[in-house]
């Protein structure tokens, strides 16, 4: 036996036991490190207990070129950086960042990350599959459920929100992740001043994601928010844009960063903008900005805790919102909070209360000027309909929805409400159709409803779940198993548990074709994501 292979197995045996006591895969790679001098990609492969040549052989399965570009001589070299010869590429990064289950940021030294170019870097930064990690859940969610948020509650009648924590405070950063950003702003920027100014900020907004939203600031937009941040400055119109502006960018990181990078991002605005409505005296124009950017963000925070099953926080957020709503006396953005709280009712199987908030949306969105609102709360109403089981009623539903969505955009529609299109009112005709048993009709939505642009990765990996759930109605397995197969493929690259949850919900339906050859490989490729529901062939 080798040095090498001895070591590993000593690092597989370790890393078991340490796996059985709930450690994630990055602090077993810690732990590893107190005693050996290696690379961070060697103990992470160390911390997997796999050999170069497994590693080889799923990198080779999981390139999108289908090259099979990596071999064991070339990932020797990218272990042994900078004595190695190869640097490894921000792409080959992401990859191996899935196979290990951590973040592209780990997996190199400080001195190698200085190396990379400000484009390079921030592809790095966003890098993250922890949400593979299994063992990372039981960490993560209690961090997420411990945020500090900005409230709606009346304090001393003024009817403001107001903020439980008593400074602009640094949005739950840990040391590590200051240092993090420190680095990653010393790499980049030169200015002394506006470094310490972003550093601010970016504290105060999330940490190191915020720093690609920053970059949509102007130079004297940084100053006034950062003023504002701090407060030493009123907020006046160029900070409540600055805000506006982020909040609008947050949205557009949704696919590419995943829900669990981006909560923080999103919880430290709604605290920010919270603290700016209690604290500040505004005119009343301002107000109603600040006002409408607190609902904004609450509608964002909201999404992504729905996104990450955390359904207790989705929901003080929508409520929140829809306080924000009442304030401002908007029909609209009342009639979009609640049909928000309806899906996240129905998604938790409360379909009385889905209803209940369904038939608000309905009579808020009578006084909407909004013609998409319409058509959003349509499709809300057609989603209840279907699980009451009136299927005309909410086909009807469906239908005036879609002939809304295509009419050309009115002044008075929301930017909220970009995703209403017609290929969008199709993705819901689907659920409404797996929801009605009507598999025919659902796989004729399912082939329109592929056809949405590839940058919706999350929604395409839904529309493919919910196109599985049709065949298996139909009982046509080996396709069934082909589909949610490319969802196990969409799921390693995206941080999103709801489609982790749906794809085991599919999953578990086909229970009885468990013993089913297609089943079984599907199974091969669900296991790592812990959802395989029958012992796999390493394990037989």
């Amino acid at each position: 036996m080798t040095e090498g292979h001895r070591i590993l197995v000593v690092c597989r045996r370790r890393g078991a036991a340490l796996r059985a006591k709930g450690f994630t895969f990055e602090q077993i790679a810690d732990v590893m490190s107190l005693d050996l001098d290696d690379s961070p990609l060697l103990l992470h492969r160390y911390a997997h207990g796999l050999t170069a040549a497994q590693v080889v052989a799923v990198f080779n399965d999981l390139d999108p070129a289908g090259t099979a570009s990596m071999r064991t001589a070339r990932l020797y070299d990218l272990e042994g950086w900078p004595q190695g010869r190869r640097r490894p590429s921000p792409r080959v990064l992401d990859l191996l960042a899935r196979i290990y289950q951590t973040t592209a940021r780990r997996l190199v030294t400080d001195t190698t990350y200085a190396t990379y170019g400000p484009y390079d870097r921030e592809l790095i930064d966003a890098t993250d599959h922890r949400h593979l990690d299994p063992c990372q859940h039981t960490h993560l969610m209690p961090a997420i459920s411990g945020i500090p948020h900005a409230s709606m509650e009346s304090a001393a009648g003024s009817g403001w929100p107001v903020t439980d924590a008593p400074s602009a405070g640094n949005a739950g950063l840990r040391p590590g992740d200051c240092a993090a950003l420190f680095r990653a702003l010393t790499a980049e920027e030169a200015d002394v001043k506006r470094r310490e100014l972003l550093f601010q900020l970016a504290v105060a907004l999330g940490g190191v994601p915020a720093l690609r939203l920053l970059r949509h600031l102007t130079p004297d937009e940084e100053v006034h928010l950062a003023q504002a941040v701090q407060g030493s400055g009123r907020v006046d119109a160029h900070t409540v844009t600055a805000i506006e502006k982020l909040i609008a960018h947050c949205w557009q990181l949704d696919e590419s960063l995943g829900p669990q990078r981006l909560l923080p991002i999103a919880d430290a605005h709604r605290d920010l903008v919270g603290r700016l409505l209690h604290r500040e005296s505004l005119t009343p124009a301002l107000r109603d900005r600040l006002l409408r950017a607190y609902w904004a963000v609450s509608h964002l925070g909201g999404w992504l805790h729905y996104d990450v099953l955390d359904h207790e926080g989705a929901v003080t957020r929508y409520e929140d919102g829809l306080k924000a709503a009442h304030q401002l006396e908007d029909a609209t953005l009342l009639a979009h909070m609640h049909g928000l709280l309806a899906e996240a009712a129905g998604f938790k199987g409360e379909h009385s209360r889905a209803r209940d908030h369904a038939f608000a949306a309905q009579g808020w969105v009578r006084s909407s000027l909004s013609p998409l609102q319409h058509a959003a709360t349509s499709l809300v109403l057609a989603r209840v309909l279907a699980h009451s089981g009136d299927g005309n009623a909410s086909l009807r539903a469906i239908d005036h929805a879609y002939d809304i969505a295509g009419k050309p955009r009115s002044e008075t529609d929301p930017a909220h409400l970009y995703w209403c299109t017609p290929a969008r009112v199709q993705r819901h005709s689907l659920y409404c159709y797996v929801t009605l048993k009507r598999p025919d009709q659902a796989l004729a939505a399912a082939e329109k409803s592929l056809t949405l642009d590839e940058n919706w990765v999350r929604q395409r990996g839904f529309v493919l779940v919910e196109y599985a759930s049709a065949l298996t109605q139909k009982r046509e397995i080996p396709e069934v198993a082909r589909q949610l197969g490319e969802v196990a493929i969409i799921a390693t690259r995206h941080s999103s548990a709801r489609l982790l949850h749906t794809l085991r919900t599919a999953r578990q339906a086909l229970h009885p074709w468990s013993t089913n050859t297609h089943i079984r490989t599907l199974d091969e490729k669900l296991h790592p994501l812990g959802l395989a529901t029958t012992p796999t062939s390493a394990q037989r």
